[in-house]
């Protein structure tokens, strides 16, 4: 299938004089459940905001943002700490504890290749559904109580995000090419999770390009291995909401009550 972001509304705020923020985006305007579509200012996905001046915390202000899964783990946090509290839109979770960083460390292992870290990465994926449960859990009890705009982001908003997100949409009756093509609109923000890495990291040579093609990629392939871990355990996106995070038929309709227009 030839994935492109045909599906994807045109943004309905984001004037040209408004900051630019790391991967992010919003889900206003797809379509879901019955013809339906996500309403303006309720989802939100994005990398992390490891910078944020004034400007930028009215923009998120004004465009309806009150609560923030951050899907980074403790230790992330603990390195990085959350601006987003200290402009008044609390973390609507607990860090968790899970960090799937095994692709990270492959790249800098000087024995692998790309083709090991593209492996790492299918692990990575096919293993959210048991590793994230408790942080997919959380962002599932956020969404169906924040009564203003949600924000799921990890530290790019690319894999962590992607499949939170990937949940969110599915419980709201958008398709899988829908979301996958919302999934692989990550890969316009390249350069720009390039260039924040690497002002984490100072000093130090970056990974040849060859080994972070694969690891920064939004790959499809790298969704499917996720739905596929779904759909073999779980039955699909259904089952697991149900029997992985313990949300019924009540849940997912509540959430479409709020979020479909």
């Amino acid at each position: 299938m030839n994935v492109t972001a045909q599906f994807l509304p045109q943004p309905q705020f984001w004037p040209e004089s408004a900051p630019r923020f790391l991967n992010f985006r919003s889900l206003a305007g797809l379509v879901g459940d019955g013809g339906r579509r996500i309403r303006t200012g309720r989802l939100f996905r994005s990398g992390d905001f490891h910078q944020l001046d004034d400007a930028g915390a009215e923009t998120l202000r004004l465009l309806g943002l009150n609560a923030v899964c951050d899907l980074r783990s403790a230790g992330e946090q603990q390195r990085h700490p959350s601006l987003l509290p200290g402009v008044g839109i609390p973390l609507a979770m607990d860090a968790p504890e899970a960090d799937p960083s095994s692709a990270t460390r492959v790249v800098g292992d000087p024995s692998a290749t790309p083709q090991d870290v593209r492996a790492a990465m299918f692990e990575v994926y096919s293993g959210m559904p048991s590793r994230l449960t408790d942080a997919l859990r959380a962002v599932f009890d956020a969404a169906l109580t924040s009564r203003g705009g949600l924000l799921v982001q990890c530290a790019i908003g690319k894999d962590r995000t992607g499949v939170a997100v990937a949940l969110l949409l599915a419980v709201l009756g958008v398709p899988r090419d829908v979301i996958l093509a919302d999934y692989v609109a990550s890969n316009r923000a390249r350069d720009a999770i390039f260039d924040a890495m690497a002002a984490r990291n100072p000093g130090r040579a970056p990974p040849p390009a060859a080994m972070l093609d694969p690891l920064l990629a939004a790959d499809p392939d790298y969704l499917r291995a996720f739905w596929a871990r779904l759909d073999v355990d779980y039955g699909g996106e259904g089952g697991y909401l149900a029997g992985g995070l313990g949300f019924g038929a009540d849940a997912v309709e509540d959430l479409r009550g709020r979020w479909l227009i």
